[in-house]
């Protein structure tokens, strides 16, 4: 496995406690189907079983952060097509004007089981945004892969 940076692992350290909904230090099968659906991706029991585990190294019936690390940093390293880029980001621009909001990013995050105050939901976008217009362009959700 590649070595990531600092900012790499943090990423990933978020991501592996945004799935983590119950804080148990393990990603169960119920929340990576929740994460797969608040993402608007069908996938039944069996798939869900499947994704599991392929990244279920150690046959737990979870996926600890070591597990999930090893899985996720290879997307570190790859570079998406644009077409991929823009299936992601039409997935989080709901109303499909172009731009994702923070109600965009509350949604998908509370569909997670994640409930962000308004405040950490604004810190995100503003985070992003470097036109300063108050949400995400395509180009600025790009920026987050390069």
């Amino acid at each position: 496995m590649a070595q990531l940076t600092a900012s790499q692992e943090r990423e990933l350290r978020d991501a592996f406690d945004l799935f983590d909904t119950d804080h148990s230090g393990k990603i169960s099968k119920s929340e990576l189907k929740r994460v797969l659906q608040a993402l608007n991706i069908q996938a039944n029991d069996n798939e869900v079983q499947q994704l599991l585990s392929q990244m279920d190294r150690d046959h737990s019936g979870e996926i600890d952060y070591k597990e999930f690390k090893s899985a996720m940093s290879v997307s570190f390293f790859k570079k998406y097509s644009k077409q991929e880029l823009q299936t992601a980001f039409k997935k989080l621009d709901a109303d499909g004007n172009g731009y994702i909001t923070a109600n965009e990013l509350n949604y998908i995050l509370s569909r997670m089981g994640r409930n962000l105050s308004r405040n950490d939901i604004d810190s995100i976008v503003k985070s992003i945004d470097s036109s300063g217009d108050g949400k995400i362009s395509f180009n600025e959700f790009c920026k987050l892969f390069d």
